[in-house]
């Protein structure tokens, strides 16, 4: 297996349940600067990944179809709540890696996942 995929696995598994992430935060924490990378091991993970924890940063399921349903599914049941626009609040459900543990696996420290919602818009800013 692909050294890389095999350390955003790593990151994927340490998600915890009811917790999201980014393409974006997970190539950030590896060092890449192609979040499609990204995508193509999610698309590829072993059946151990909980691939439904890592989203776009729009905070929405890129994937369509079936397979994007399913994985709004599978968000509900670790009770991921969407907005009326299938979006996810980052403030809540974002997942803040430990510093410490990122250190000492060889990870870097990603930018922040969201930032303050706009006061009179009510969207979410995110960096990824």
């Amino acid at each position: 297996m692909n050294d890389l995929f095999e350390k955003i696995y790593t990151l994927a598994r340490a998600i915890p349940f009811g917790k999201v992430t980014t393409y974006g935060q997970l190539g950030a924490m590896v060092g890449l600067s192609d979040m499609r990378y990204v995508g193509d091991a999610m698309n590829a993970c072993p059946d151990d990944v909980p691939w439904q924890r890592v989203i776009n940063s729009r905070g929405t399921i890129s994937l369509g179809g079936a397979t994007g349903s399913k994985q709004r599914a599978l968000l509900e049941q670790e009770s991921v709540v969407f907005d009326e626009n299938g979006r996810v609040d980052f403030a809540e459900v974002g997942w803040i890696p430990d510093a410490e543990w990122l250190e000492e696996n060889g990870y870097k420290l990603p930018p922040p996942l969201a930032q303050e919602k706009k006061k009179n818009e009510g969207e979410q800013l995110s960096l990824f």
